[in-house]
């Protein structure tokens, strides 16, 4: 039985939880679950990336006070939700979890699902209440690795499920791609240098400061070596470390071989990987750690420290290893990684080691649970559910590559634009999908009061199809058959 599912994370930006739960929700879909990934967008770009699911952003306004600024997402959230159906809803991080637990407490859903990824430590009372609460109200918990399990079952009694993580092999290969080409034109990084990237921006957290010492040292060895620290977009203020790193920086005389690039295109990050010569990731604090994954699926030595989680789910021939507390390792490391042998080693074994990194056993780790989610829903309907039902109906199309496949749509609606057994050019089709598909939607929203998430995400999934074959005017796509 396909569950239709809301993944609900804090922000738009590039950050761990979020990337997480955009694959998940592209898992999902691709398992035939109809999946909807929930954000606040401040920017009123959408996602950092365009995700293979349904989106809705949920507008946002900037507050650079971080607890009043957590206070306006979770209502914000709240209200977005407030009124919709779901079978399941799952938090990615305590903000969206506080919003859900609030829609528990009006009766307005059942349960809900939340992933810890990691807990910070928060000075401010009610920080610290809203990151307890998020945890605490969840009907069901899932973590990334052992290490949050255990502090899990520690400290708050509860019992959640390691799920993992994966990685997207199409996207993070060794083969240079298109962004290779002009990446370090664009960054203004220098052409004839083996760079040491660091990816996080400058937050204690990520050790920046360990990694821009172990770089110093290094550069004293091998001076054609040269820092990029990339990204940073975070919600919590890092201003005090990053005054440490600037000066740090200052008074070394060598912030022209260091690029600060701030947050970076998500279409940019392979590139990234592939143009360093080593990923240098010493970080003090993870739930996973899924940059060393992406480097190594693009054939790039990662550097990572040897505690938990990392020691969970890399052996010591996956990645080099460091001491987070000590720089003088990390600077071992590095001259390991920035050898000829190794360099050569990691091309052929880090895709290797990402391959046992799958989304889609990721996504089936989630199912029991979701299914005890959907149950408990059914069983104590939401205030707001409806029992009209809107007529379904299935299109199948055969693609110009022979391949075929099932198409959903809420309404019949879609008789309007197509007939059975006739041909359509690839741009024409893709057309009169997107003029159905949400006409189909909107009328899904005049009867009930929001947008067919599952419809929006099959008008993505047609787009992505066709896409390849926009080039060939003589490529059609046949309709075959309705099923009603």
């Amino acid at each position: 039985m396909s569950l239709c599912i809301g993944i609900l994370t804090h922000s738009t930006n590039s950050r761990g939880g979020v990337v997480h739960g955009m694959a998940l929700a592209e898992a999902l879909c691709q398992a035939g679950h109809d999946a909807t990934l929930i954000a606040p967008d401040v920017t009123g770009n959408g996602f950092f990336r365009t995700p293979r699911c349904a989106t809705r952003c949920i507008p946002a306004v900037p507050e650079p006070d971080l607890p009043t600024l957590v206070e306006r997402r979770i209502g914000e959230i709240r209200n977005a939700i407030r009124g919709q159906y779901f079978d399941v809803l799952h938090a990615q991080d305590p903000i969206s979890a506080n919003a859900l637990a609030d829609l528990v407490a009006e009766r307005r859903i059942s349960g809900f699902a939340r992933t810890v990824h990691h807990l910070d430590y928060f000075s401010h009372p009610a920080l610290a209440a809203r990151q307890e609460r998020g945890v605490r109200t969840a009907a069901e918990l899932f973590t990334v690795s052992a290490v949050w399990e255990n502090i899990l079952r520690d400290n708050y009694g509860r019992t959640a499920p390691v799920i993992g993580n994966g990685v997207d092999p199409v996207r993070f290969i060794p083969e240079p791609g298109r962004q290779d080409e002009t990446l370090r034109a664009r960054y203004r990084l220098p052409a004839d240098r083996r760079l040491i990237l660091a990816v996080g921006g400058v937050e204690r957290r990520k050790n920046t400061l360990h990694v821009l010492d172990a770089f110093l040292a290094l550069r004293r060895e091998q001076p054609d070596v040269h820092l990029v620290v990339v990204g940073g977009a975070s919600l919590l203020d890092h201003t005090a470390y990053r005054t440490q790193f600037d000066t740090r920086l200052r008074d070394s005389g060598k912030a022209e071989h260091v690029t600060i690039t701030g947050p970076v295109s998500d279409d940019d990050m392979p590139a990234f990987y592939r143009q360093a010569a080593v990923l240098a990731y010493p970080s003090v604090t993870e739930g996973f750690g899924l940059c060393p994954l992406e480097a190594l699926s693009c054939g790039t030595p990662a550097i990572v420290p040897e505690i938990a989680p990392f020691t969970e789910h890399f052996s010591e021939m996956d990645t080099l290893w460091c001491h987070p507390d000590s720089p003088h390792t990390l600077l071992s490391a590095l001259r390991d990684a920035l050898s000829p042998r190794n360099r050569a080693r990691f091309r052929v074994s880090g895709p290797a080691t990402a391959r046992r990194f799958d989304w889609c056993r990721v996504a089936e780790r989630h199912m029991p649970a979701y299914r005890r989610l959907a149950t408990l829903s059914q069983a104590s309907p939401p205030l707001y559910r409806s029992s009209v039902t809107m007529p379904e109906m299935i299109f199948r199309v055969r693609w110009p590559n022979g391949q075929e496949s099932d198409c959903y749509s809420p309404s019949l609606v879609i008789r309007e634009y197509f007939t059975p057994g006739q041909d359509y050019p690839v741009r024409e089709f893709l057309e009169k999908a997107d003029t159905a598909l949400t006409d189909a939607s909107e009328r899904v929203r005049a009867r009930y009061g929001f947008a067919c998430s599952r419809a929006l995400g099959q008008l993505q999934a047609i787009r992505q199809m066709g896409e390849p074959f926009l080039t060939r005017p003589d490529a059609l796509v046949r309709v075959l058959s309705f099923k009603f």
